[in-house]
């Protein structure tokens, strides 16, 4: 079993030369939550993980009551990955009593956000009754699943439409060398030589788009796909035992690392070229469409690249039409994409109009990262600047209705240390 840990400011200072010794192979430490709050303990964890040859990740605590697009800002302004770190992971066990369909949205908006800016898919964490409580909603099951789920059976229970799991947090009561007191432990979903899972195809996927021969996507890790996992983790420096543990996992879905891809690209039983995990497909732009600023400029380069004739095709078949004499816009398309298959046949049928460099200038324009804005306020200096004026009463009454009696326990608490 690949065992690791996550930690945050309860654990104090961790000794991460010991938790290393113990046989923990990676670590996943807090770093930010809600729009302003960093972790103290981030940074000190960030560095020592990393120090000690761990793989490492870190996590955003998400807060429905704040801006989505804020608090990833946060966390990307704060987290800085590099190769053979773990996705992004975003934190969700708390609705702060929003209705379900504002905290589906910021959701979206947030992994939407953070994978835009760093070319990795972000991890999502959770336990089962609070999902299913919030919905059961099936539309994330294409992110890492990391389930939080104390149990003594063998598996944990996945929720949402996930055909598998890729972390698991299975108690936390754990004891390890090097942390005071208990500590959440988990295991990773390793893939090796005899596995057959929905994990597997996942893996065969990843390899696949970087362009190694894994024959058949068919869930079973195989003699191929064992050897283009030993050939990729050759390429990017790893020890090439052909298992896919939570290193090379790290590595193997980093969008921005190829790998050394073989001299002639595999090509799928119909003969066509497998699409790179870092490019992009139609169905999951109109998926992710937020009406930001640089997604409509990304569709509306992409409209004016394409030419009239495939347009006027396209729009016959999103609209299921015999015939089509009327334009559509880019735009409109993803604003009224609604997953039906008509819909999903025709962006599948635009996207092998596509040329590859088109697909790589539209990727590019669509993943453009914005800057970083900076909290709108810090509540320190508002206590700071405080002069007992009505607008200034207003604000702080108006804050303290929206946090729960937990929060405010536990800030009269330090307050008053």
């Amino acid at each position: 079993m690949v065992r690791g840990i996550d930690v945050s400011d309860h654990q104090g200072t961790v000794n991460w030369t010991a938790v290393a010794k113990s046989g923990i192979e990676f670590a996943i430490t807090k770093a930010t939550e809600g729009g302003t709050f960093v972790a103290d303990s981030f940074h000190r964890n960030w560095s020592g993980i990393r120090s000690v040859g761990l793989v490492r990740g870190a996590y955003h605590f998400y807060r429905p009551r704040t801006d989505a697009l804020a608090q990833a800002n946060l966390f990307l302004n704060m987290v800085k990955l590099q190769p053979g770190d773990l996705p992004p992971v975003l934190d969700i066990e708390r609705d702060d009593g929003v209705e379900p369909e504002r905290v589906r949205a910021g959701i979206r908006s947030w992994l939407v956000r953070v994978e835009s800016a760093t070319g990795r898919r972000p991890i999502l964490y959770t336990y089962p009754g609070f999902w299913e409580g919030l919905g059961n909603w099936q539309e994330f099951r294409e992110y890492p699943l990391w389930i939080a789920h104390y149990t003594t059976a063998a598996r944990p229970w996945v929720p949402g439409g996930w055909g598998t799991w890729t972390m698991w947090q299975f108690t936390d009561r754990g004891t390890v060398n090097g942390v005071t007191g208990p500590v959440d432990v988990n295991s990773f979903n390793v893939v090796k030589a005899g596995s057959q899972s929905m994990v597997v195809v996942q893996v065969q996927r990843a390899l696949r788009g970087k362009g190694y021969d894994i024959g058949s996507l068919d869930g079973v890790f195989g003699a191929k796909s064992q050897q283009a996992t030993r050939e990729f983790q050759a390429a990017v420096g790893l020890k090439a035992d052909g298992e896919v543990t939570a290193r090379t996992w790290a590595y193997l879905v980093d969008g921005t690392i190829t790998g050394k891809a073989t001299e002639s690209r595999p090509t799928d039983s119909d003969g066509t070229m497998p699409t790179p995990t870092d490019a992009i497909k139609l169905i999951d732009v109109m998926k992710f469409y937020q009406d930001l600023p640089h997604q409509a400029n990304a569709l509306n380069w992409l409209q004016g690249s394409l030419e009239s004739g495939v347009l006027l095709e396209f729009a016959r078949r999103w609209r299921n039409e015999a015939s089509s004499t009327t334009p559509i816009q880019l735009v409109d398309v993803a604003k009224f994409y609604r997953n039906l298959a008509s819909q999903n046949q025709a962006l599948e049928w635009l996207d092998t109009k596509l040329t590859a460099a088109m697909v790589t200038e539209f990727a590019q324009r669509w993943r453009s990262p914005q800057e970083f804005q900076p909290p709108p306020i810090v509540l320190a200096n508002a206590a700071q600047y405080y002069q007992g004026m009505s607008h200034q009463k207003q604000a702080w009454q108006w804050l303290q209705e929206r946090l729960s009696h937990e929060d405010l326990a536990e800030f009269a608490r330090i307050w008053r240390q």
